[in-house]
């Protein structure tokens, strides 16, 4: 697809923030998320899960975890479970960039997606690059192969050249080329992304607005609506919605192999609690929960687990302001 081409589809998006507008210097409220931590990929081999997403975009394990008889009750699976779990970062590093987080559960077991699950939910990680000339020589270069999205894909109010592939646990991975920013490492693939499927958009951007997102773009996709989230304080990741039409299924259980959830930080999780259950705005909310994680430098997690209008698992972490860098330019 031409430069004109794309640039013609962009004019059906419609931005809804400029640069300034979204940056909020006032107090948060409590139930309001800062940042993003991480996407969260279920898989069956952690270290092949791995080995991808460093060799085709750099990306590094930083921290790593690993869990003998951890309570994961909270997520339905019961009081004694067993799990690997890696942290890969892109360039920016653990304070300035979400995580794709890798997670190999062995009690019970990564569970192979299976027909009738829930449609709605996370549908793909998205990763932004400077060329996607550059991006392709790499693939080709490492023997993988990528499909080219003829009329580009909407990120952020825009639509982006843009490539699609699988990882190795059948998770749709979207390459955009986005210029790169002042300061950002002029040839790494960067954390960019998650695309959503919902029911009821409304529905959705009132929900995620509850907890801090906020509309950054709208436009119209081939089946409905869409719209692009992003939290004030992390413009550089946003959430892509479209609604589906008769979304339905089962929901998907924590072990599942693929894309299961997404984690937010908030500097209080108590206080977000308190805040969500007298707002009343997202119907029932659970207590929250510890991870105790003595292996990695955190020592664990506290952690508010939430489900979306759609069942999609969003997790508030305990992340103070002060242990995170995010950049405010909103590419």
């Amino acid at each position: 697809m031409t430069e004109q081409h794309i640039a013609e589809r962009s004019q059906n998006v419609v931005p809804v923030h400029t640069a300034g507008e979204s940056v909020r210097s006032a107090a948060m409220p409590a139930d309001h998320a800062h940042a993003v931590l991480h996407c969260n990929i279920n898989t069956l081999a952690v270290e092949r899960a791995t080995a991808f997403h460093m060799l085709l975009f750099g990306l590094e394990p930083r921290m790593r975890s690993v869990g003998t008889d951890d309570d994961s009750a909270v997520m339905g699976l019961g009081s004694s479970t067993a799990s690997t779990t890696t942290f890969l970062f892109d360039q920016r590093g653990p304070r300035a960039a979400p995580a794709v987080e890798l997670v190999g559960w062995s009690r019970p077991r990564t569970e192979p997606a299976r027909p009738g699950m829930a449609t709605c939910g996370f549908t793909a990680l998205g990763y932004r690059v400077a060329s996607l000339a550059v991006f392709r020589a790499r693939l080709d270069a490492t023997g993988y192969a990528a499909t080219e999205v003829a009329e580009g894909v909407s990120v952020r109010g825009a639509t982006r050249r843009a490539v699609r592939l699988t990882d190795v646990d059948g998770v749709v991975v979207e390459v955009v080329e986005i210029a790169s920013a002042a300061g950002d490492p002029s040839r790494a693939a960067l954390v960019s992304h998650e695309r959503m499927r919902c029911g009821d958009l409304e529905a959705t951007i009132a929900w995620y607005r509850g907890i801090g997102w906020e509309v950054r773009a709208r436009g119209e996709g081939a089946e409905g609506p869409t719209a692009s989230l992003v939290l004030p304080e992390d413009p550089t990741f946003s959430l892509e919605f479209e609604q589906f039409p008769a979304v339905a299924g089962a929901p998907r259980p924590a072990n599942v192999q693929g894309l299961y959830r997404i984690a937010l930080a908030v500097d209080d999780v108590r206080a977000a609690h308190a805040a969500l259950v007298a707002g009343k705005a997202l119907g029932i909310v659970p207590e929250p929960v510890t991870f105790a994680m003595p292996d990695i430098p955190t020592g664990g997690f506290t952690v508010l687990f939430l489900t979306d209008p759609d069942g999609a698992v969003v997790e508030l972490v305990e992340r103070p302001r002060s242990t995170v860098l995010r950049p405010r330019e909103p590419r």
